[in-house]
């Protein structure tokens, strides 16, 4: 999407997220059903009267498996994102929280490629303004990803966003930033050289 006041990249189709709760689905569906045969014939109370643990050992299973699918599920319907105005870049870097970074914070974005991987790398400046959503633990999942990909680290990055989850070439997606960023702001293009 790109209009006169703001600009966001357009996702491309999750199949990497897909694949991902198709194996956790035919993962857990085996566990439950596993459990199930080994456990299901259990009676309700033991010889001593006492309730039977073992008895409720499948419905835990079960309740689990779908609490374990609810992070990939969630991660499905709040997708990546990468948008931008003339206040701030917008970033969402995973599905927990949508991140705004005023334009007087950030030093530097660049498209960095780690170990055959690409990432939108974001440095942020240590400073006194305090505007804007600071980068916490579950915003950068996809930094430590990239950080353990990285054989020279990545104490400079502040967040992190994986290129592969939007649609169109780094050189596009790069220029569209630019358009609405201050000129303070290094916009780079570092593909290759990483």
């Amino acid at each position: 999407m790109a209009g006169p006041e703001r600009i966001e990249w357009r996702r491309s189709f999750p199949s990497r997220t897909l694949g991902t709760l198709t194996w956790y689905v035919v993962s857990a569906v085996l566990a439950v059903l596993l459990v199930r045969a080994l456990f299901g014939d259990e009676p309700e109370t033991l010889g001593s009267g006492a309730d039977n643990p073992l008895a409720d050992l499948p419905m835990w299973t079960a309740w689990l498996a779908v609490a374990g699918a609810v992070p990939i599920a969630l991660s499905l319907a709040r997708r990546p994102r990468v948008g931008a105005n003339h206040f701030a870049l917008t970033v969402r870097p995973g599905w927990v929280r949508t991140l705004v970074l005023p334009w007087s914070r950030v030093g530097e974005v660049a498209a960095i490629e780690v170990g055959g991987e690409r990432f939108l790398a974001i440095r942020l400046h240590r400073g006194l303004d305090r505007t804007g959503t600071d980068p916490a633990w579950v915003d950068q999942t996809v930094l430590r990803e990239m950080a353990k990909l990285s054989e020279h680290g990545t104490h400079k990055v502040s967040l992190a966003v994986r290129l592969r989850d939007f649609s169109g070439s780094p050189e596009g997606q790069l220029a569209s930033l630019a358009a609405f960023a201050p000129d303070q702001v290094l916009i780079a293009n570092n593909l290759g050289k990483g």
